[in-house]
Order: C-alpha cells, then sequence, then structure tokens
C-alpha cells in the first residue's frame, strides 16, 4: 500500500545537509561497458527504491510546505476524518481507522510516545526505518490498553534516559530515520464516534526529546505544536515527482539513492555483507558517500544504459513479488510472513508500488483480488457476491474489513459514502445474515431487496478490485491455509 508519511528534525536544522551543494560530482568507472552499467543500474533499484522513496516521502511531508501533507519535523500529522472518495494521499486505504503519520531524526535524541487508555477499539504505533523494517509494536493486539508511555533510542545513543522509564519501555531502533504510523479504529459511522477518535488523538503524545523537555515533561498533542521544516538536501524537481510509481525518471532514482547514501540519520546496515558488497557495487557508478550524482555528467550511452537497466529491474521485481504471494483459495495473500529482508528484487517492487511494505504479518495480512471465481476480472458492468459462513469468519483478535478499490486502487465515489464492509458493522447488526450467510452484494446499480441493500458494496462502473484487512490475524490468515470464499458473478 502507498502511504502518507512525514519527518522530523529541530536541533540540526542546516546540518541536515548531509551532501554539500560543492560535493565533487560521480564519475562513472570509465571500464564498465554498457551491460555491466545496465546490471549495476538493476542494484540501484532493487536496494535503493524503498529508502529512495522514503527520502522523497519525508520531503512531502516535512520539506514541502505547499503540499496537503505538509507537517514538518517530529510531528505526527492526523487525518482526523474518515477517508472518502474524493481523497487522494494514501492509495489502497484502509476506511475502517483514521491515521498518523510521522517522520522522526534519532539523531536529535530519543523520542517519546505517551498513550492514554483506548477501549473498545483497534488502536496501534508502530514504526519502520528507510529499509521498512517495521518493530516497536504498541497498542491493542501487542500491549493492551491502558495508559502506556514508551521512548524510542537510536541504535547508538548512549546518553541519558528519563528517569519514569523502565527497560522494557525503551525501545533501540535499527536506525535514527523514523517512520511513525498510528492507527485508531471507528466502530460505527457516527459523530459521536468520529469525536471519540479524534479525543484520542489529541491525548496522545508523540514527539522528540526537545520538544517534551521543553514542554515541561507534560504530554503534548500534535495540533499545539508549530510545524518546523526540515532541511534535508533536495535536487531540483523533487515536487514533481511525489508519485514516485507515475513519475519518477531512472535519473530520479539516481539522484535520490545518492541523497539517501549521503544521509546520516539513514543508518547503513553495516552488520550485512551483501549490503556491503551491494553498496561497493553501486559507488561504480558514483553512488557513494561524499558524492552527489548529476545526470548531465553522464555520456547518452551510460544513460541509456542506466535506463534499461532500472526498467529491466522494475519487471523484475514484479515477477519475483507475485512469485512469493500466497494463494489464499484464489485470493493473493500478502504477508511479510514469507519476505526476506536480503531479498532486494522484493524490497525493490515495494519500494516503488507499496513503499513501507509488506506490513508485518503479526500486525496484518492482506490478501487481494482482481478476478471473480472463473478467473475473469471484477468489472462493474457485472454483479457479484461474496459470502461468508458466519460460523467460519476470518479468525482475528482485532477486526476484519473488505474494502473496493477502482484500478489505481482509490476508493470508489457512490451514493452512501461505503467505500467497505467489516466486522464491526457486522457485530453492529448492519448486515442481513440468512441461514447462517453473510453474503455481501458487489454492484453499481442499488439492489431493490432491502436484505441486499443492507449488505450492498457498490462498485465502479468499470473495473474494480478487493484488498482485504485482517488485523489481528491467526495462523490461517497468515499462512494462508483459510479458505477465503471467492468472488462469485451472478448469471
Amino acid at each position: 500500500m502507498k502511504q502518507t508519511k512525514l519527518i522530523a528534525f529541530i536541533i540540526f536544522g542546516a546540518l541536515t545537509l548531509g551532501l554539500a551543494a560543492s560535493a565533487p560530482a560521480q564519475t562513472i568507472d570509465p571500464s564498465l561497458k554498457s551491460e555491466e552499467i545496465k546490471a549495476i543500474a538493476k542494484d540501484v533499484f532493487f536496494w535503493g527504491m524503498t529508502p529512495a522513496g522514503a527520502y522523497e516521502m519525508r520531503y512531502v511531508y516535512t520539506q514541502l510546505e505547499l503540499a496537503r501533507a505538509y507537517v514538518g519535523n517530529n510531528r505526527v500529522g492526523w487525518n482526523r476524518k474518515r477517508i472518502r472518495a474524493s481523497d487522494r494521499e494514501i492509495n489502497a486505504p484502509n476506511f475502517t481507522t483514521l491515521y498518523g503519520f510521522g517522520f522522526f531524526d534519532l539523531r536529535n535524541g530519543p523520542m517519546v510516545i505517551l498513550t492514554p487508555e483506548i477501549t473498545g477499539r483497534y488502536w496501534s504505533f508502530q514504526a519502520a526505518d528507510q529499509y521498512a523494517r517495521w518493530y516497536a509494536p504498541i497498542g491493542s493486539p501487542f500491549t493492551g490498553n491502558a495508559p502506556q508511555k514508551h521512548l524510542i533510542v537510536g541504535p547508538a545513543y548512549m546518553g541519558p534516559l528519563p528517569a519514569e522509564f523502565s527497560g522494557v519501555e525503551i525501545i533501540r531502533a535499527p536506525s535514527d530515520y523514523v517512520f511513525v504510523d498510528v492507527r485508531i479504529a471507528l466502530v460505527n459511522d457516527t459523530d459521536a464516534d468520529l469525536a471519540a477518535v479524534n479525543d484520542i488523538m489529541d491525548r496522545m503524545t508523540i514527539v522528540s526529546i526537545p520538544d517534551w523537555e521543553a514542554n515541561g515533561r507534560k504530554p503534548l498533542a500534535s495540533k499545539d505544536q508549530k510545524p518546523v521544516r526540515a532541511g534535508y538536501t533536495t535536487f531540483p524537481h523533487m515536487a514533481e515527482i511525489t508519485d514516485l510509481a507515475a513519475k519518477m525518471t531512472a535519473m530520479d532514482l539516481m539522484q535520490l539513492v545518492s541523497l539517501a547514501l549521503n544521509d546520516p540519520s539513514m543508518t547503513k546496515r553495516t552488520d550485512s555483507i551483501k549490503e556491503v558488497e551491494t553498496l561497493r557495487r553501486l559507488a561504480k557508478l558514483g553512488l557513494a558517500e561524499g558524492k552527489a550524482f548529476d545526470p548531465k555528467a553522464l555520456t547518452d550511452a551510460q544513460r541509456k544504459a542506466i535506463e534499461a537497466g532500472v526498467e529491466e529491474a522494475k519487471r523484475e521485481g514484479f515477477a519475483a513479488c507475485n512469485s512469493r504471494f500466497i494463494d489464499m483459495n484464489g485470493w493473493k495473500l500478502s504477508s511479510s510472513w514469507n519476505v526476506d529482508l536480503n531479498d532486494y528484487k522484493i524490497a525493490g517492487y515495494y519500494g516503488l508500488a507499496a513503499l513501507f511494505g509488506p506490513v508485518p504479518y503479526w500486525s496484518h495480512t492482506t490478501p487481494a483480488t482482481y478476478f471473480d471465481a472463473e478467473g475473469r476480472p471484477l468489472d462493474g458492468a457485472n454483479r457479484y457476491t461474496l459470502t461468508f459462513d458466519v460460523k467460519n469468519l476470518p479468525p482475528v483478535s482485532e477486526f476484519w474489513e473488505i474494502p473496493m478499490y477502482d484500478p489505481n486502487s482509490y476508493f470508489v465515489d457512490n451514493e452512501i459514502n461505503r467505500y467497505a464492509v467489516n466486522s464491526y458493522m457486522y457485530k453492529n447488526g448492519e448486515f442481513a445474515v440468512k441461514d447462517g450467510k453473510l453474503t455481501f452484494y458487489i454492484q453499481k446499480e442499488k439492489p431493490a431487496d432491502p436484505d441486499q441493500l443492507k449488505n450492498w458494496l457498490p462498485a465502479p462502473a468499470g473495473p474494480f478490485h478487493f484488498g482485504v484487512r485482517f488485523y489481528g490475524p491467526a495462523a490461517p490468515l497468515i499462512d494462508g491455509t483459510y479458505a477465503m470464499p471467492k468472488v462469485l458473478r451472478i448469471k
């Protein structure tokens, strides 16, 4: 899934310019032939696409002040209302939860997380680094619902710690670069429940130590923090390539990878032989610490070889990822259950198509389908049903959700503003159940039958697909042994 994000920095300010404008431009090893350049360019995509995407997203949320998503450094930005079809900040969004996103730079010092008691609904705080390594699971499935406090410290931090934190509350991050993803579930579609979730947001404190100290070590809501613009190094037209999958060129990728390599907040995996060897290969294209990548320094032949390598890597990354999906009775299950961090082809694919994916299986799993039971593409020109046995609903500790998306993975506009169905709605008695079966009716036209209308999931006029969410998944939703019902086309 593509996501909205943000970053952090206050103390270092201009010192975040890890690559000075006067840094020497790259020089490609003159002994390299075009095929060798092409092969290394593929490595650039496989290793570097996720860090590159992480760098660009951080720029949007912490430096691009004209962007709707801008929130500044060391600050979480909340979406305080339910996502609708007209919202385009996130593709493949979750309809059941509201989000909070933020970027933090732990060279500022540790970050503080204070959460109030939250009962009766799913909530979670999770963090990831520039490699999409997820850690710090906090929330209802992980640490419970009582008031909590946690401290996240950088990988090399050895300074003083606030006395009120105990050992189990202190989390060592793998990188000084931190992306924060917070989710809070809406249990019904009422103004009162929305207000309750907004209140939880305002009672959460997710800040850097300097901000917390300046506030007298008292809770500090995001809305009470002033946005502070970051100062990370950029290159021209970064504001024009925020949709990397649609707009990023091979030369843009090379420049983003160069910036990521020179960003001291993006802590490298020095304990990985594969990474050390890969970075040694990338240096042959001039991608190394202390060097700035300038596309103008390339010959036409070198440029064409790099472009060919990146395009070939995109195809290979997609094929590799597709081969790793788990079959769940015809649905494609995406999960970190079977993903190796050193599988750079997979990492490259996710960096371009679903940044910060795959999500950790201990959080949620996400089967998807674009086809009906007979392998035909889903299309709103037809009518479909999806039927569950109420005695065999997806086994989750939190909730399940079945959202529908258009070809670009956005919600589909419809007259009842229903973009998904979920287990909260089932528990609230909003659906019709007949003979122990829960059948959803997927079609463009509004059903005339009142029971079908209750269970209606409006479809667009053309192609669409499903991207199911299982939060707090039991083992069958992780290894794919749960028999997900097929989508049946009505004759």
